[in-house]
């Protein structure tokens, strides 16, 4: 086993030098995605009865490179943390939540190169887990899932448990689940139209990963995911935006308003 895995991480770091030299410059989603399992693997804190892996992951690329990937960095983000939960599952790890990456710049870094950071972070609370992957949708996402080779995994833990001190809820006023509530997670909520998403939204002018929120550093905040029709916040198109109680959130035609208990 410590020969294979020792083999395996040596012909990834051949396969990226190789890579590093012939797009100099350019960094891979490709790249990315094998540097995220690579850090995975090598961050794991082995336990009694499970494998821990980080659950939050920062790749620091240059300005450069990042001013090339910034208009797509959220929901490019969103793509490796689904092959994260993937990774994870095909190697028996548990996750102490669902996986987050974040995209930043770094002038350290040099061109066509990328640092990559794993930390555990806060837990929810329920060990995050996956199943075996289900099958795409035809023509559905192709373009990404054709250059990472993983299909997006069914959930099947139960909702992370909403912190007493912050209860938190997307109502929704119109559309075709009008009068439905939602509570929100002290995790990251993905909303969309398609069935793996924690907020499913049956809104035909929805995306199918639209958006999503994330509860972080005590504040509820909402990031479009390059959606179609795009995500309005009391009827401002916003990228990311920090939520108040009371904000009005259009995504399609569907009205959500953010309450706060």
């Amino acid at each position: 086993m410590g020969f294979f895995s020792g083999l395996e991480g040596s012909l990834e770091k051949y396969i990226e030098g190789f890579f590093r030299d012939k797009f100099k410059g350019r960094v891979q989603p490709l790249e990315m995605a094998k540097r995220l399992a690579r850090e995975m693997r090598e961050r794991k804190r082995v336990s009694i009865s499970r494998v821990y892996a980080p659950n939050e992951y920062t790749i620091y690329l240059n300005p450069t490179d990042f001013q090339a990937v910034a208009a797509i960095a959220p929901m490019l983000a969103g793509e490796l943390a689904d092959y994260l939960t993937q990774k994870a599952a095909e190697k028996n790890f548990t996750l102490v939540a669902p996986p987050r990456v974040e995209i930043q710049e770094d002038p350290s870094v040099g061109e066509g190169q990328m640092r990559v950071d794993g930390r555990f972070g806060e837990a929810t609370g329920v060990p995050f887990t996956e199943e075996k992957s289900a099958p795409p949708e035809e023509g559905e996402e192709g373009e990404w899932e054709d250059t990472l080779h993983y299909h997006p995994a069914r959930h099947t833990a139960p909702v992370p448990v909403v912190p007493l001190e912050s209860r938190a809820r997307l109502v929704i006023t119109t559309g075709p689940q009008e009068g439905k509530s939602f509570p929100l997670p002290s995790g990251v909520t993905l909303i969309g139209r398609r069935d793996i998403c924690d907020l499913v939204i049956n809104d035909a002018s929805v995306s199918r990963r639209h958006a999503q929120i994330e509860y972080r550093g005590g504040e509820y905040i909402i990031t479009d995911l390059g959606s179609t029709n795009g995500v309005y916040v009391n009827g401002v198109r916003v990228g990311t935006k920090v939520l108040e109680p009371g904000d009005t959130i259009k995504m399609g035609t569907t009205l959500c308003v953010f309450e706060v208990e």
